[in-house]
Parts: C-alpha cells; structure tokens; sequence
C-alpha cells in the first residue's frame, strides 16, 4: 500500500538531498563541473535515438554513452518549467500556472523564491548562462545577474528573429544589464554557443567548479535556420517540418561543439552533462511528439513527456543506459545540489520547502525513482484544469489543454483559450496505455476517488495568480527595446 503523507515526502526529501552515496560524511569532495543545456519546444520524436530521420548525431553520442531519461517530465509551456527546474517547485507554487510569460507582462519568478545558481555560488562555483531566460524583465532585480548567475548573455523574453533579435519590432539581446548588439546578421544558436565556449575556456578546470545553464531558444518558432541545415534533409517533403528539423540539427551542432569544448579544456573527465526539453513540441510549427498524444501547452504526454539525457566519464562506467525511472523538471534543484555535495551544516535547510527529491543515485545506478507520483499542472484560476500522475495512472481534470500564447512559424502570435467549464475527468494506465487512448475513470471511480483526495491534497499550497495589466508597448519597450525597469510590483 503506497502512503502519501507530507511528512514522509518530506523526510524523503531531506535524505535524498543529503545523504546520497554518503555524501553526508565526507571531508573532501571534488565538486563536477555541471553543463545543463535546456532546448526549447523539441518534441518527443525530434531526437534521432526515437526517430532515424532526425539528424542529432552528437546528442546521440552523449546520450549512448551515457544515461538516456525515457520517463523525463516537464510543465507543458516555457515559463512554469524553467522555473521549476531552477527553484525545485512546482509551477502551481510558484504562481506561474498560468501560461508562459508574455511580451509586457508583470509576472515572474517570486522573488522570495531561491534559485539554483544563488544555492551553487554558496558552494563556490562559478555560474553563468546564455541563452533564454523568461522568467520575468520589468524589473532589474528580476534579471539573471540579480538571481544567482555571475553572467548572462541572452534573451530576456520567450521568443524573437534569431537573426534581427526582434519581436514584434522590439529589440530583446542583453549581455547582463545591458542591451547587446551582435554581429549583424548572426544566427542566435550559434552566439549561445559561442558565449558558452568562451566562458567554459575562460575557466580553470581545477580550481573553480563551474555551472553552465545554456537554455538554447531552438527549436521554439519563428521557423529560421542557415540554409545548410535545411539541406540535411532533403527528403522532408513539408516545408515547416524540413525547416524545424535544421533548427533541431543546427541545435546539435552547438551540443557537439560544447561538448568538444570540455573536451580540449580538461573539463569532461570531472563534468556532468545533462541535456532536456522545456515541454513537448509544437506540431503546429513541425515538431512531432509520435507516438505520444498531445502537443505543447496541453496536459497530454505529448506536452509534458521530454526527451532528456545525462553524461559524465566520471559517474557513469556503463554506457547504453536507458533509464526508465519516474522525472520530474522540479527533481533537477536537488538532483544537482547532490552532484555539487550539498552540506546541510552549512546552508540552508531545503526540507518541506520544494517539491523536487534527488535522482542523482538512480540515475547513476539506471535504476529506480526517488517518486511515485508528479504534477503535470494545477490551474484553479484561469483554465480550471488539473494532471497528476501517481504511480501507473494519470488522471485530468478538466479541458486537457492549457491557456497560452502561441507564436506561429513566423513569429506571429495567436492565443487559445480552453473551457474553464469542462469538468470531465479521464484517467489512463500509462503502462498499459502509453497513448492516452482507453479513459478508464467510468470504471475505476475508487482509482478516481483516491487521485481526487491527492489533487485536493496538493492545491493546498497553490500560489494565487497575480493578474497584472498587460502594459502598453510604449511602457514595457520604450525605444523598441524590451525595458527593464518599468513595473513596481
């Protein structure tokens, strides 16, 4: 009988945070250097170890090499799972259940809310990132430099021209706190890339412990990609599908090129590399999910299910691991606070106060979860709607899709809104029914009933949604440039 008490959860909590391999006891600890690459709306089947026709050969050779995450969970938008990956909450407790963040919002990340790079510069690393952050801009102390990161070069917004750095006519490219004009004509993957060779060739592989988060905004729309990845695939009738297929090997090319850059440096052999998608693909724009149900910014696994992997020479002696274990995007706080030795004496006591647990001994083992259930979403303000998993069994609460704004191949942007009045339930055994395809909630109402008591347990701690007004475009970006100090909240 599996019993889910608070109190147990968060006993769990705390010894998998501090006590995995014994970490608890040691004296001295050679701390990895940590590379977390994040890719953004890259479908479940856009992987080549799931679908040959995609061109991903260096993330296939880390992944052989090292652990493939097969049963990896994200919230289904942008916004809700960067921020659960960095503070190790759920988006419902963070406030950010809503959709993603958009263009002049006042919204983002709680700042009372402790981020992973804040917990690591503690420890002594050095953090940096490039690549996406959106997570909130109308403020400067909102910004990656103010919440844990020594640097940030990137996109303070969700989306944009990866070759003019617009959105719709805004200019949003930052190095810090200050507005940054590459190369005319320069290619946004590759500029991440870039940035993220020179701060790991900048660093001393033996005496500064580094963590690079480089969330790539690839292969999210618009649709744009040098033609010579176009030109891997010809074959691909479909011209959006062929378009997002470059995007996803050009995105690739820059794992390959990070990778070698640890390589040559001295810092793969004490690295560990872990690679995910921030939700499920947009199949409007090309990305596929087969054979999952379901697409981006909706509750079915096709908008939570993420292709993920993690390499280390290090840790990992056995390659071919394919690692079925039970992931969640909020699991990556503690997870990698463990990699780091995390010492209770010394920091902050993280019990009961995040939702995610440590998987870094299973992982490391292939074997096993350090959960038995997860929230895909809880939204009692806006879309009515709610996923959990426990065990084998899913259950949704209300219209399976999820309010969000959508920007379409070329950038433009459409909103889908659900019915808040949809009070159906479905239940699934993903085991048996990985596709979503057979509702068994007519006939297991005690499975129901059980699932419902859970839910109920698990909204309690929901962060009201602010509702902030939707600024003009002369407050939020005055100058055509996203502005930074324009909200008071």
């Amino acid at each position: 009988m599996v019993v889910y008490w608070k109190e147990i959860l968060a006993v769990l909590v705390c010894y998998q945070l501090y006590c995995v391999e014994g970490y608890c006891n040691r004296k001295t600890y050679r701390r990895p250097h940590i590379v977390l690459i994040v890719s953004d709306d890259q479908g479940w089947n856009d992987v080549s170890w799931h679908n040959p026709e995609v061109l991903t050969p260096h993330m296939d050779k880390l992944a052989k090499q090292g652990v493939k995450l097969e049963n990896h969970y994200v919230h289904p938008v942008c916004s809700p799972s960067r921020g659960a990956i960095l503070t190790g909450k759920y988006s419902h407790r963070l406030g950010l259940q809503f959709g993603s963040i958009i263009p002049n919002e006042a919204k983002f990340l709680p700042e009372s809310a402790t981020l992973l790079p804040e917990m690591l510069k503690e420890m002594g690393y050095t953090t940096h990132m490039t690549g996406k952050w959106h997570l909130g801009d109308c403020k400067k102390n909102l910004l990656p430099t103010s919440r844990g990161f020594d640097s940030f070069t990137g996109l303070l917004r969700g989306a944009g021209d990866y070759f003019t750095r617009q959105l719709f006519g805004v200019y949003d490219f930052w190095e810090n706190e200050t507005v940054y004009r590459p190369q005319e004509g320069s290619y946004n993957t590759d500029l991440f890339t870039q940035r993220a060779v020179e701060i790991i060739e900048k660093n001393n592989p033996k005496t500064s412990p580094l963590f690079l988060y480089v969330p790539y905004t690839s292969p999210h729309s618009p649709l744009q990609v040098p033609q010579k990845f176009m030109d891997m695939y010809p074959n691909v009738i479909n011209p959006a599908r062929r378009r997002y297929l470059g995007m996803v090997s050009s995105l690739d090319e820059g794992v390959g090129i990070i990778a070698d850059a640890l390589e040559k440096s001295g810092h793969m052999d004490n690295t560990v590399f872990i690679f995910l998608s921030d939700n499920g693909g947009n199949t409007d724009v090309g990305a596929s999910n087969i054979p999952l149900r379901g697409i981006k910014g909706q509750l079915w696994e096709g908008g939570s299910k993420s292709v993920g992997f993690v390499y280390s020479p290090r840790f990992f002696k056995q390659e071919g691991c394919v690692h079925e274990g039970m992931i969640h995007a909020v699991d990556w706080f503690p997870t990698i606070l463990d990699m780091a030795d995390f010492n209770k004496d010394k920091k902050r006591n993280m019990c009961g106060t995040i939702d995610g647990v440590s998987q870094w001994t299973y992982i490391q083992t292939c074997r096993g979860s350090g959960r038995e259930e997860f929230v895909y979403q809880i939204d009692d303000y806006v879309a009515k709607s709610a996923a959990i998993r426990v065990g084998d069994y899913k259950m949704i609460v209300g219209d399976p899709r999820v309010v969000d704004f959508s920007f379409g191949p070329t950038g433009n942007i459409s909103i889908k809104l659900v019915d808040p009045n949809n009070n159906d339930i479905r239940l699934f055994n993903l085991k048996n029914d990985p596709t979503e395809s057979n509702n068994l909630a007519s006939r297991l109402p005690d499975k129901v009933k059980k699932m419902k008591i859970r839910l109920d347990e698990l909204r309690k701690d929901s962060l009201p949604i602010e509702f902030p007004v939707w600024e003009s475009n002369e407050i939020g970006s005055p100058n055509n440039i996203v502005s930074t100090e324009w909200c008071s909240v």
